[in-house]
């Protein structure tokens, strides 16, 4: 079994080994400071244990948050890689080689100085740490310098003399304890706290401060695969208990950071901050991740820059309370439910224009002309239904009827509804029967119209760019 052990500089929270999960699903968080990771399948997978090693380093990187956030990963994470969890604890404490070559463990442990004993422990800690720095001054006074020396005894010396304890250290120095890392589940809620010593009155400076938290938040999603849905952030004044409720809701889950940060950002400008900010609660609301999974480590993702950009301009003009998004085409024949307005990305969305290949009589064969038909509006023309639909249709007065010039004493269409929905519709609802015609108002407006045969009077249903 491949493993990665990670040691960081201060003290973490076991929510940090979330962060880890995009290297591999088995993680194991050992407080304070120490996270290993099973490697042994996904380690190919992701470019070797060199760049596996390196990724991890990156995101502990990435934990280095400031000093007023918990979970802080730092700058000065070791790491190494090894066949035992016991055996890359040891060398990502030393200053030697950080990876140990798949079925050379004990060779590793041999060129290892006696102190080393003191980190084999894997996802055992020592329970009594000062019993194993006794056996190593025992070993000292001896003159024994290195790990190998120690190869050359047998099980029962060590059991004899130091018991369960010297047990332990035999087993692991022969690479005879396995330790099994299994599947990691989240369980900690996404939630962060902050107090400032100093309490804050700008918009910028509280940005600051939020960032590293946020930022945290949605390492941890993208370690769950998971998307946020909703962002709620409450401020507590410092001289009451007065309350900022914030509440970041873009039009569809993402996890793309910069655009919650920038509607947050919005938000705080429009807060009276004169009473300031103490302390602040931040909670991610989350929602499984919109990808077709192939496997672990392949996903077939959506979206891009312009799915990006397009989700940034929909969310704010939500939190403006404007109302945007495409038409897409709803099964109904009535005009008025043929489509609806949704705010996702469309997934085909590209177009190319028509070519068609026309054979020409009179040359050769081999001889075609080239047709191009241009794929946008292509059948606007030719369509019946106007490009701008009334939401509900509007009743029109015999005096507006009379200054209209009909295409048509016939209509061009009749839409009818079932038998069943004449007895369930609401009163509202008049579309029992309708005839439709195309006109032209005084203004030169071309209008589609439709006279409701039960009550023998006309709507306008639409408009003709």
């Amino acid at each position: 079994m491949r493993t990665l052990a990670l040691k960081f500089n201060n003290n973490q929270e076991a929510f940090c080994a979330e962060i880890f999960l995009p290297l591999s699903p088995r993680v194991h968080f050992r407080g304070p400071r120490f996270i290993f990771i099973d490697i042994e399948s996904t380690s190919g997978l992701l470019g070797g244990d060199h760049q596996l090693l390196k990724r991890a380093l990156e995101l502990a990187q990435k934990m280095s948050l400031g000093d007023s956030s918990p979970g802080i990963g730092g700058t000065d994470t070791q790491a190494a890689i090894a066949d035992h969890p016991y055996t890359a604890q040891c060398l990502a404490m030393t200053n030697g080689p950080k990876i140990s070559p798949p079925g050379e463990d004990q060779k590793t442990l041999a060129q290892l100085p006696l102190e080393s004993l003191l980190q084999l422990e894997g996802l055992l800690a020592w329970e009594q740490s000062h019993r194993v720095q006794h056996v190593i001054s025992f070993f000292q006074t001896l003159g024994f310098r290195n790990l190998d020396q120690l190869m050359h005894f047998e099980l029962p010396s060590f059991r004899e003399r130091w018991g369960t304890l010297g047990t332990n250290l035999w087993k692991r120095l022969h690479l005879r304890e396995e330790q099994l890392i299994a599947p990691l589940t989240p369980v900690d809620p996404l939630i962060s706290y902050g107090h400032f010593d100093d309490p804050v009155s700008s918009s910028d400076v509280l940005m600051q401060k939020l960032d590293p938290c946020l930022e945290l938040l949605f390492m941890r999603l993208e370690g769950q695969q998971r998307f946020a849905t909703k962002l709620e952030i409450i401020l507590h004044c410092e001289y009451s208990k007065k309350q900022h409720v914030i509440q970041i809701e873009p039009v569809s889950p993402n996890r793309n950071l910069n655009l919650y940060l920038d509607l947050l950002e919005r938000k705080l400008d429009q807060c009276d901050l004169e009473n300031p900010i103490s302390e602040f609660e931040v909670t991610v609301f989350d929602a499984p991740e919109k990808i077709h999974q192939l496997d672990f480590f392949e996903a077939e993702k959506s979206g891009g820059e312009k799915e990006q950009s397009w989700q940034r301009l929909i969310s704010f003009a939500k939190q403006s309370n404007i109302e945007m998004g495409f038409l897409q085409p709803e099964p109904s024949h009535f005009p008025e439910r043929s489509y609806r307005l949704i705010s996702d990305w469309p997934k085909n969305l590209s177009a190319a224009d028509i070519v068609s290949r026309l054979a020409i009589p009179t040359a050769k064969d081999s001889d075609q002309a080239i047709q191009v038909k241009s794929v946008y509006a292509k059948g606007l023309a030719s369509s019946p239904r106007p490009s701008l639909i009334l939401q509900e249709p509007l009743a029109l007065s015999k005096n507006f009827i009379e200054h209209l010039k009909f295409f048509s004493q016939l209509p061009s269409e009749r839409i009818e509804s079932s038998w069943w929905e004449y007895f369930r519709r609401s009163p509202r609802e008049n579309h029992r029967a309708r005839d439709y015609y195309f006109a032209v108002s005084a203004e030169g407006q071309l209008l589609w119209l439709y006279r409701d045969l039960e009550e023998d009077r006309y709507y306008l249903h639409g408009y003709f760019d």
